[in-house]
């Protein structure tokens, strides 16, 4: 049975025009768009299995409820898959979810949302955890990510020039969603940590800056492997937030090697994640001069070693990890995860060209 939609329909001359609307009315991001037509909305909605006018999150400082009819709307136009409606719908809860602080963090920030999907859906939806993970290439990263943008924009208010005045953004608010490498993992899933069960797939998202990479290929001992990555947390707001670190394969596998679980290197990148508020001061990054005591009193990154988020993700032909840094209101804003349903995650199954 086809879904009854309850959104405005705009007729149009022909594809151009459809294109001209989005633009005219600040609906897009300035690539083309698929046209949101009533029937590619419907069999969307049909995907996700629930119905069309179901809330599932609100915003509740514009007022504004996201249904699932208006997720379609938008994952149609990104080039999403209906296989990802779950998985989508998903993320909105996490992102409407009162910790993640949607409004103030990613709509008119330097920020926007990472989105780290974990569990076997990243394989059922042929989503990318490996070579080039922040990159382009695979259709579900891609247009995840960017039906994430259009709904920031369009359901939530988050236009560009308009309600978004960031002085740059970075290019993640085009799209900025990755798999965890399970096959490279050695330790478990990020969500494991996050209350939900291993063996289920989830959704983390977080209000993030522009990956800064660590480069490490010359060493296959732990400490300075650490060492690296701590150093390219230095560029960190010192506001008490969480970070998110992915660690690619062959940095992981060291780690691993070495007797290092999860909680180990939190704790080891907690102790080195730190600098002196003499050289704070002296970078500009903190107020005034400095003074005697200064060289021995030190800021570290975030306020507890759990608030470093480790995920493994990338490729593994070189020893390179990333991190992500946090939004400046950094305690505003919590990491959110989120679980798919048995149901949900099911239904999220691309067909195989046999079952086709």
């Amino acid at each position: 049975m086809t879904a009854t939609l309850s959104s405005a329909a705009v007729p149009v001359a022909d594809e151009q025009a459809v294109q001209d609307l989005f633009t005219q009315r600040g609906w897009g991001d300035g690539l083309p768009v698929v046209p949101p037509t009533p029937d590619r909305v419907a069999a969307f909605v049909e995907a996700s299995g629930i119905a069309p006018d179901t809330v599932i999150g609100t915003l509740p400082e514009q007022g504004r409820e996201l249904t699932c009819e208006k997720i379609a709307v938008n994952a149609v136009a990104a080039g999403c898959r209906e296989e990802y409606m779950s998985v989508l719908v998903a993320i909105v809860r996490a992102l409407t979810n009162p910790s993640f602080c949607l409004h103030s963090t990613t709509i008119s920030g330097a920020t926007t949302p990472l989105v780290i999907v974990s569990g076997s859906v990243v394989n059922q939806i042929a989503l990318n955890s490996g070579y080039s993970v922040f990159g382009p290439g695979h259709q579900a990263n891609a247009t995840i990510g960017r039906a994430v943008r259009l709904i920031l924009q369009n359901l939530c208010g988050g236009i560009p020039g308009v309600i978004d005045k960031s002085t740059f953004g970075h290019p993640g608010k085009y799209s900025y969603c990755i798999g965890e490498n399970a096959a490279a993992n050695p330790w478990p899933p990020i969500h494991a940590d996050r209350g939900v069960a291993a063996d289920d797939s989830a959704v983390t998202v977080f209000a993030g800056e522009a990956p800064i990479y660590a480069r490490n290929d010359w060493s296959s001992e732990p400490g300075p492997i650490l060492a690296t990555i701590a150093d390219a947390m230095l560029p960190s707001h010192y506001a008490g937030g969480c970070f998110v670190v992915a660690i690619g394969p062959l940095h992981a596998a060291i780690l691993s090697g070495a007797g290092y679980d999860r909680a180990a290197v939190q704790a080891e990148l907690f102790q080195r994640a730190r600098r002196s508020v003499a050289s704070m001061k002296v970078a500009g990054r903190m107020p005034g001069e400095v003074e005697p005591g200064d060289d021995d009193e030190f800021r570290t990154v975030v306020n507890r070693p759990e608030d470093i988020l480790i995920t493994v993700a990338g490729g593994d032909l070189y020893g390179y990890s990333a991190v992500i840094p946090y939004w400046i209101g950094g305690s505003d804003s919590q990491p959110v995860t989120e679980a798919l349903t048995p149901a949900e995650a099911e239904r999220c199954q691309i067909p195989s060209e046999e079952e086709k």
